[in-house]
């Protein structure tokens, strides 16, 4: 027997409130009144299964009645907000059932009042749930994941390229050299890089170069590829070993800007023509070992400007580094081209919130899935750079899906 009870109406909306306070009263008010339309018909705390029996509801239907109802988030609510097809459903099989015509006109209002603030705020649906997502449990401003793989997804088709992964893998030790200073070995590259347009090159990484004073190239600390098999004098190091087969054909070019760029020449479309890049170089001194007050931090930076399925960037430090705490990772946007040390700047674009990095042990486990071979490649860069004892190393890994582009993936490491 439906229960007869006068509703509570939903508060009008506050403009002054602002525009999350405001959603969240919209959302809830709906989310309320529908809450008593489905407990007056007898289906209060019920399953979806249930309640789609009880009131001859399409399950898909049902479903998304109860995840909207059950939500606390008023973000996760809203993505299953029925369409006012729906709710017309729903409200004439709860009258059909006997529920009163003021629990009916109660959703119906709720209703109308949501999606007229969707229209004056919005415009349409997909804008307000973006919009959403800065009132989202927590209070961050960040987009969902599926944003990001829409996204990856829209980069690829109209940039005509993209790739299974991106890698950048950083192994850290005192230097050989210079006692004050840290030796760098680095191996890097793509997993599947491949093109979905004829004749597209891309540029796969851009390093800056000084020049001396005869107007010569002059990098800022010496650099010498692992395998000197896949080295082509200036130009990316390749690992062969690693590479797909025949070997990616790397062109480099020097910009007005001081810039020298390293490009996968165009080739192949789709899979027959997808390749494997993996670079692997070792760098002399090129880092401060010590905290000063002008080195609080250390900050290892992989720029993403390709569309990947997944990023993942791992650090490896040596016992000697033990003054170097856990990395942070931190995503920041760079399509925005804001100066990071611009007076009275915001800060930069954060994609995801900061978070602890993964920590693989010591001796590190390194087996992935994103990278083939990976164990084989990071123990073979060791042997390479006459660097022992890796069982010694820690290990740190940030691993992202769908990274947004172009973006800077950071590791940072308060040196204490």
């Amino acid at each position: 027997m439906a229960r007869s009870e006068t509703p509570t109406p939903p508060t009008a909306l506050s403009e002054p409130r602002g525009f999350s306070a405001s959603a969240s009263q919209a959302i809830r008010a709906a989310q309320a009144a529908m809450t008593d339309l489905i407990a007056e018909a007898g289906f209060s705390g019920a399953r979806a299964s249930d309640i789609a029996r009880g009131l001859s509801l399409d399950k898909t239907l049902a479903w998304k009645i109860t995840r909207f109802t059950e939500s606390s988030d008023p973000c996760a609510a809203f993505k299953h907000f029925p369409g006012p097809g729906g709710v017309e459903i729903v409200v004439s099989a709860a009258l059909e059932r006997g529920v009163p015509s003021v629990r009916a006109d109660a959703v119906k209002q709720a209703d109308g009042a949501l999606r007229d603030f969707v229209r004056q705020h919005a415009g349409d649906r997909r804008t307000f749930e973006a919009m959403l997502a800065g009132i989202s449990e927590g209070g961050d401003a960040f987009a969902p994941p599926e944003a990001f793989k829409a996204y990856y997804q829209s980069a690829s088709a109209i940039w005509g390229v993209r790739a299974r992964s991106q890698f950048l893998t950083l192994m850290l030790r005192p230097s050989f050299s210079k006692p004050d200073r840290i030796d760098v070995v680095q191996v890097s590259g793509f997993v599947e890089l491949e093109r979905l347009r004829p004749d597209v090159p891309w540029i796969i990484r851009r390093m800056r170069v000084l020049s001396d004073a005869g107007g010569r190239r002059s990098d800022s600390f010496v650099r010498e590829p692992l395998d000197p098999s896949g080295s082509t004098g200036a130009a990316l190091g390749l690992m062969p070993g690693y590479c797909s087969s025949p070997l990616p054909r790397i062109e480099q070019f020097e910009g007005d800007d001081g810039w020298v760029y390293d490009e996968l020449a165009s080739g192949e479309v789709g899979r027959a023509g997808a390749k494997t890049i993996v670079a692997g170089e070792k760098y002399h001194a090129p880092l401060p070992l010590h905290r000063d007050e002008n080195n609080s931090e250390g900050r290892y930076k992989l720029t993403l400007r390709t569309p990947v399925e997944a990023v993942q960037m791992d650090l490896l430090l040596s016992p000697e580094l033990a003054h170097f705490a856990a990395p942070r990772v931190r995503l920041l946007g760079l399509i925005e081209d804001r100066p990071a040390g611009a007076e009275k700047s915001v800060a930069p674009h954060e994609l995801v919130p900061s978070f602890e990095s993964d920590g693989l042990g010591s001796p590190p486990i390194l087996q992935t899935t994103r990278v083939p071979r990976y164990a084989e490649l990071v123990t073979d860069a060791f042997r390479r750079a006459g660097w022992d004892g890796f069982e010694h190393y820690r290990a740190y890994r940030a691993e992202l899906e769908h990274p947004p582009v172009p973006s800077d993936l950071t590791l940072v490491c308060e040196l204490r």
